[in-house]
């Protein structure tokens, strides 16, 4: 089989989640990339041995827009990528160009990661889903991360009989075993990873912090990621102890802050799946999240970590102190969740389940295609 993995992001999780798909597909298969060479980890496709088509796409979202108007160059893409004739195509990220591509290549059955069927709040998040949601109903097959989207695919038109669900997969390529695992910071610290938008209830996180802080002086709120930090200035300056890192983080970086974090804290006010979950998993850190989109089938409550309610201040301060008052709890949490993720979902599995999505996106194109013999 030959499968084309196509990804032209630029930033964000769907690099690394493209980059592992398609090097473990690559054991199984015949594997190419299309990769835009604005992409953060060109360099480690480009190092990947993956054969590559690397297109320039854009860098800014005024160029998105221009990109997005002019046809030229996604045809010249489809054009490259039909020349290496696939049997199926994957996109793992949904793109402006995606609906477009598949326009152009009809006769290749496809596969569609949809990370979020339901958008996120905000323009620019309105726009994706409004490209996810074609790109969808364009698919051969679709895919989702958790069993509780199903139905909204279905209620958007996809056929239940076109969906598959495969897990999102662990992100231990993060782990360098080569360099010592770092020992929590001596003050216990509580890590808040992530692109800082209105939906990821980071104003939540801050009040409940802010009772913790007054009872443990020694503690420390960890804020790590890139976003608009304006709506929380009244928080972040009646609030101490609190170290922010407002900025966009490398993957190279990543293990600094999960290394040295006592949990990981996720409050959500909605959400799909998190890949700061399946990060966490990896480090076998103890996490911390809301009951939001399919967060309770990566983490299982009191076992594999703590759920709580989104927007309670209540819960997220009451979960946060059961695990500084309970190490071993804490501890256990965290290698449970590493042990179930790893099992169910190991790159080595989901690659698997990924070439049998992509054998039923074959046969469903053949049985669309085909047209029986006319007997006279």
């Amino acid at each position: 089989m030959r499968i084309g993995v196509i990804y032209l992001g630029r930033r964000g999780p769907g690099g690394s989640i493209s980059l592992q798909l398609a090097k473990h597909l690559s054991k199984q298969a015949e594997v190419f990339c299309a990769v835009s060479e604005d992409a953060d980890l060109i360099h480690q496709w480009k190092n990947s041995a993956l054969p590559l088509i690397a297109v320039p796409t854009f860098r800014s979202k005024s160029a998105a827009i221009a990109s997005y108007l002019n046809r030229a160059p996604a045809r010249r893409l489809a054009t490259a990528i039909a020349r290496r004739t696939p049997d199926v195509l994957i996109y793992p990220m949904v793109h402006p160009w995606t609906p477009r591509l598949q326009n152009y290549l009809k006769q290749i059955p496809d596969v569609v990661v949809v990370h979020d069927p339901i958008a996120h709040p905000g323009f620019f998040h309105g726009m994706s889903g409004m490209w996810e949601q074609r790109a969808a109903r364009n698919a051969g097959r679709c895919v989702v991360l958790g069993r509780v989207f199903v139905e909204t695919l279905v209620k958007q038109g996809i056929p239940s009989d076109a969906i598959d669900v495969i897990p999102h997969g662990i992100f231990s390529q993060h782990v360098k075993p080569a360099i010592p695992m770092m020992l929590p910071e001596q003050s216990p610290t509580i890590l808040f990873f992530g692109r800082i938008t209105e939906y990821k209830g980071l104003d939540v996180l801050l009040k409940a912090f802010q009772r913790l802080v007054k009872e443990r002086s020694d503690i420390r709120l960890k804020i790590v990621g890139d976003g608009n930090i304006k709506p929380y200035q009244t928080l972040l300056g009646s609030t101490p102890n609190v170290i922010m890192i407002n900025r966009w983080v490398d993957d190279a970086e990543i293990s600094i802050y999960f290394q040295s974090a006592s949990m990981i804290v996720l409050p959500y006010t909605s959400a799909s799946q998190s890949g700061v979950i399946a990060t966490a998993a990896a480090f076998r850190t103890p996490v911390i999240a809301t009951r939001v989109g399919a967060i309770s089938e990566q983490i299982e409550d009191q076992q594999s970590g703590i759920l709580v309610a989104p927007n309670s201040v209540d819960q997220l301060y009451c979960a946060i102190t059961t695990l500084l008052d309970d190490p071993l709890f804490a501890k256990g949490l965290g290698r449970t969740l590493f042990e179930r993720t790893n099992e169910s979902a190991n790159w080595d599995r989901v690659a698997e389940s990924f070439l049998e999505t992509c054998r039923k996106a074959m046969d469903r194109h053949a049985a669309r295609t085909y047209e029986p013999a006319v007997v006279s």
